[in-house]
Formats: structure tokens, C-alpha cells, sequence
């Protein structure tokens, strides 16, 4: 049997729940991208709350992306330092921490918002060269792994997608040639680094394409899969039971590839959750919202041997672009 609070494996690190923190949106920064109190505060308070992984929130690996008002930076004078301090504190509680970077808008190479199919050779070589950068700095500080946002709609799952790629050479086409720039990407970070990979992967609207780029990746050094939903509404039918569908492609994958499966997408309450796991071979959940509504939640769960998050899911949190609850849940 599982449970969530299982001592087990997360890859090569040891965790001690199987509840993913999963970071997004990062609010308090200060003007120049530095890290403030309240975000070390945060991380403290997330690690020894029995959470099993912490992902950070998103760091953008441009300076000038869609999103980038309310993200970290990589490249921020201060990133390794700071973030050295944060990934110091997550390992005083013996909790492994992952940064999750990507990116929305293409802009390299001095040219503004390209889309997939009108990357070059070198435009790919660029962005792949970046990432690179990035997994050292990551390294740098101390991080345990990387997160490779490459679900919902940041730009390298369109890359994956075979509706917006539709290049004629090695980086289109086929299943495996549009994976090709992201694998490409995971060798070089593995042979460049120690860091765990783990990325975030969409179900599309062909699953059966969905389930052959997880296999691709878990082939060619992902160490683990986070299974995501696209953000656009074309890819989910009016009146489904989208949960019950990521669940269904989710336990699909855990069951077709040789790497663990973390599954998104909404969950609030420990009995569900538990259920879950016993009756697939998923391994992990991942949880966002929850946490920004009460970071320490899961040290109730565990004390009292069962729970259900506050959080009402009304979004704010992600419209707003805050990384604090906006609601007061008594009201």
C-alpha cells in the first residue's frame, strides 16, 4: 500500500512524502529580481511542513518573456547567491529542492516572438546552449535537480505539439523529431551536470502521440514525468470529466515507461489522493494552489491523519500573479 507519507525515492534522492510542492508565479521579489525575507521565509516554512520535493516558482530563462514581471531570472546578478541560501535552508529539513525554468516568448538571436516552425538551426543551438547555462548556475547553487517547464503552453511544448509543428527536418514531423531539441537539451544538462531532470509534460489531444513523447523522454534521461493538461480548451471536449482523463493518461504512462509519474492537476484532499495512488501506478501528485493558501498544511494532514486543503480553487492566486492567497477562506 502508499500513502502519502511514505519514506521512498524520489530518483536518486530520499523524500519522505510523496506530495510535490509545485512553485508558479513569484510576487515578492524586489526590483531587481533579489530574493526578499518573506521568500526565504516561505521555502523555511514549505520544508518542514513534510512536503516530499519543492519546486520552486518559475524562473525564466529571459530577461524579457511573457510572464517575466512575475517570475526569478537566471541570469540575475544575485541568483546564485541567493538562491544558494534558499536551497541551504530546504537541506537543513533534508528536503530535496528543484528550480523549474522556461520560457513562453522565443526572442533570441536579436529576433522577437518566433514562432516554431521559424527557428533556424542556430536559433535552436542558441536556446539549447542557454539551457545549459542555466542547469550550471542551477548546479551552482546547490539545487538538487531541474524542472524543465515543458508543459501547459510554455514554448517547447508547442515545439512537442503536432499541430503547431510542422517543420520538414529533423526538428519536425515525426513524434520523435519534434522531441528531438528537448532531448538534445536533457543529454547536455546530464553529461554537464549531476542534476536530477524531471519535466513537465502535457497530455495533448492525440494521446496516443502524448504517451510516445513520454516514452521518448524517459528513454533519453528524463529521470521523471509530471503529467500536465494543455491550457487551451481545443484539446478537451465540453462536459468531460478532465480529471478523470488526465488520471487515466497519467497511470497509462507510469505504466508504459521505467521512470516514476507525478501526477497534476488539482488535488485538495488526502483521502482522494490516497485513493489515487493504490488504485494506479502513479507514484507521486503534485500540488500548487494549496500551498499558497497554507504552506504548512500537510503537517496537519499528517497529525491528524487526514485533511482536506482550504484553498477554493477560485485562481486567483494564477490570474493576479500573486504568489500569496488573495481570499480569506472564513469569508
Amino acid at each position: 500500500m502508499k500513502a502519502i507519507f511514505d519514506n521512498t525515492k524520489f530518483g536518486n534522492l530520499d523524500v519522505s512524502s510523496r506530495i510535490i510542492r509545485n512553485g508558479l508565479w513569484e510576487s515578492q521579489n524586489d526590483s531587481s529580481k533579489n530574493l526578499t525575507q518573506e521568500i526565504f521565509d516561505r521555502y523555511k516554512t514549505l520544508a518542514k511542513n513534510n512536503v516530499g520535493v519543492i519546486t520552486t516558482e518559475m524562473i525564466s530563462m529571459y530577461s524579457h518573456d511573457r510572464f517575466s514581471d512575475f517570475t526569478h531570472y537566471i541570469n540575475s546578478p544575485m541568483f546564485i547567491k541567493d538562491f544558494k541560501e534558499v536551497v541551504d535552508d530546504v537541506h537543513d529539513y533534508n528536503v530535496p529542492i528543484l528550480a523549474q525554468i522556461g520560457f513562453v516568448n522565443c526572442n533570441v538571436n536579436g529576433k522577437q516572438m518566433m514562432e516554431v516552425n521559424d527557428l533556424t538551426i542556430e536559433d535552436i543551438r542558441t536556446i539549447q546552449a542557454d539551457y545549459v547555462v542555466a542547469a550550471k548556475k542551477i548546479m551552482f547553487a546547490g539545487f538538487d535537480g531541474v524542472e524543465l517547464c515543458i508543459g501547459n503552453n510554455f514554448y517547447l511544448s508547442r515545439v512537442m505539439d503536432p499541430f503547431e509543428n510542422t517543420r520538414g527536418d529533423d526538428y519536425g514531423g515525426n513524434t520523435y523529431n519534434r522531441v528531438r531539441m528537448i532531448i538534445e537539451i536533457i543529454k547536455l544538462i546530464k553529461k554537464t551536470t549531476n542534476l536530477h531532470v524531471h519535466c513537465k509534460v502535457n497530455l495533448y489531444q492525440d494521446k496516443d502521440d502524448s504517451l510516445e513523447i513520454c516514452k521518448i523522454l524517459a528513454e533519453n534521461g528524463a529521470d521523471r514525468l509530471q503529467i500536465t493538461r494543455f491550457l487551451s480548451p481545443q484539446y478537451f471536449r465540453k462536459g468531460q470529466d478532465n480529471q478523470d482523463m488526465l488520471v487515466g493518461f497519467a497511470d497509462r504512462v507510469a505504466s508504459s515507461v521505467d521512470v516514476p509519474v507525478v501526477l497534476g492537476g488539482g488535488w485538495k484532499d488526502m483521502e482522494t489522493m490516497e485513493n489515487l495512488l493504490n488504485s494506479t501506478n502513479i507514484d507521486f501528485i503534485s500540488m500548487q494552489r494549496p500551498f499558497v493558501k497554507n504552506p504548512g498544511f500537510l503537517s496537519e494532514w499528517k497529525k491528524n491523519g487526514y485533511g482536506k486543503s482550504e484553498c477554493r480553487t477560485c485562481n486567483n492566486c494564477y490570474w493576479k500573479k500573486e504568489s500569496v492567497c488573495l481570499i480569506d477562506s472564513d469569508k
